[in-house]
């Protein structure tokens, strides 16, 4: 008997470490759709845990239904005051298909121990942080350059070095994550991060390294238990900082030697093309055909800030609704900020979760385009996190004085 009963576990815990490495490999190309294609990991991914789904998609449903309908008006106003419908229509197909995720991860990660998580992390990243080394040494190699910023081979390959750096970058806060909470040991720690901040360092894309420092800081605080008003009060500065450099500071076609002009150039551009359409915007991904702004000759993919996108997609009205939409999910899930803020003892999904949605803010400052993998899978991933483990599982708050 004892052995069918090992027999059954041992088939159980294969399934499930099998589940985890194809989730891993789902957040590789959420972040770098070139390594991997998308289509076919997230499909094989959905396949594995369909019957998690079956069991568990009444509960998941009754808590996020609202969250649909919300974001169904969001895609509606995107499509139906679009100046290119089709266009538009096929980017909220894009937006449902990569939150639709939610459902499939989800459930994985509330069966999955935090111990059954950092082991099956921890491997991977040991094994994809040397991948991305080799990709960067072979890039070197073929450039003949230590640099890749700007590499006409990454442009071919990849995408751009931005794109690459932002998959690197995903690993390394995962890894920093599970320092945080002393899950792995030191000698596991270097053999990850070293090849990984190599890669970082030599793609040097600003805004990955911004936001790695960031969240290293948020990191640090949470493990010294250190008072997150002084954190917040921090990222606050950055906020304001932010905004005065990038919008206020005068720097006119570069008279202020910071190489920020050509994203002032952008943004103001992209502020006036906001007020001839305040309402419901220009439509859904359509910024790249219809806005014109260019950049050394070649049009602008997206403006380098999703607030930006989102007020130019889908107007004011839109912009609300999608953002009262993400925080409804973001409470649903039990959750609130006064607790993520008041705890010192974060699960491990939970510490994660957080990471990728600061990770997700700061680079939505910078770089990423609205209706990508990066953001809306990102986003499906974050809140799946938050959702696979309640307020409960966290006992160290705090008391209240008397």
């Amino acid at each position: 008997m004892s052995r069918i009963f090992n027999y059954f576990t041992d088939r159980l815990l294969f399934r499930q470490n099998f589940q985890l490495v194809l989730f891993w490999c789902l957040l590789t190309t959420v972040m770098l759709p070139s390594l991997l294609n998308f289509l076919t990991v997230s499909i094989l991914f959905c396949i594995s845990t369909s019957i998690l789904v079956a069991n568990s998609i009444r509960e998941n449903f009754r808590q996020t239904r609202i969250i649909w309908i919300g974001l169904l008006f969001f895609v509606i106003i995107g499509m139906v005051f679009s100046e290119l419908p089709e266009k538009s229509t096929k980017a909220g197909y894009d937006v449902v298909r990569h939150l639709i995720l939610f459902y499939f991860i989800t459930p994985l990660f509330r069966r999955c121990t935090d111990k059954e998580i950092v082991k099956s992390l921890s491997y991977f990243s040991v094994f994809i942080s040397y991948v991305f080394l080799l990709i960067v040494i072979y890039a070197q190699y073929r450039e003949g350059s230590m640099q890749l910023r700007g590499s006409p081979l990454g442009q071919s390959i990849w995408g751009s070095h931005n794109l690459l750096s932002t998959g690197i970058t995903i690993f390394l806060i995962l890894t920093m994550c599970l320092i945080t909470l002393r899950s792995i040991s030191i000698k596991l720690s270097v053999l990850i991060i070293f090849p990984l901040i190599y890669a970082i360092a030599f793609t040097l894309s600003r805004g990955n390294i911004l936001s790695v420092i960031v969240i290293a800081t948020f990191l640090i605080f949470h493990y010294f238990k250190l008072p997150k008003s002084i954190l917040l009060g921090l990222f606050l500065t950055m906020l304001i900082s932010y905004c005065y450099l990038f919008f206020v500071f005068p720097c006119e076609n570069g008279s202020c030697n910071l190489g920020i002009y050509p994203r002032q150039y952008i943004y103001q551009n992209t502020l006036d093309q906001i007020i001839e359409k305040p309402i419901f915007g220009h439509g859904l991904s359509v910024f790249k055909i219809i806005s014109g702004i260019q950049e050394g000759g070649v049009n602008v993919v997206m403006p380098h800030n999703l607030i930006l996108e989102l007020l130019y997609s889908v107007g004011i009205i839109g912009s609300l609704i999608f953002i009262a939409t993400l925080t409804a999910w973001f409470y649903k899930s039990g959750w609130t900020f006064s607790l993520l803020i008041r705890s010192h003892n974060l699960p491990l999904p939970i510490i994660i979760g957080t990471s990728l949605f600061i990770y997700l803010s700061i680079r939505g400052m910078f770089d990423l385009k609205l209706v990508s993998s990066q953001t809306f899978g990102l986003l499906a991933i974050v809140y799946s996190l938050f959702y696979s483990r309640g307020p409960l599982a966290d006992s160290n708050l705090p008391s209240k004085p008397e």
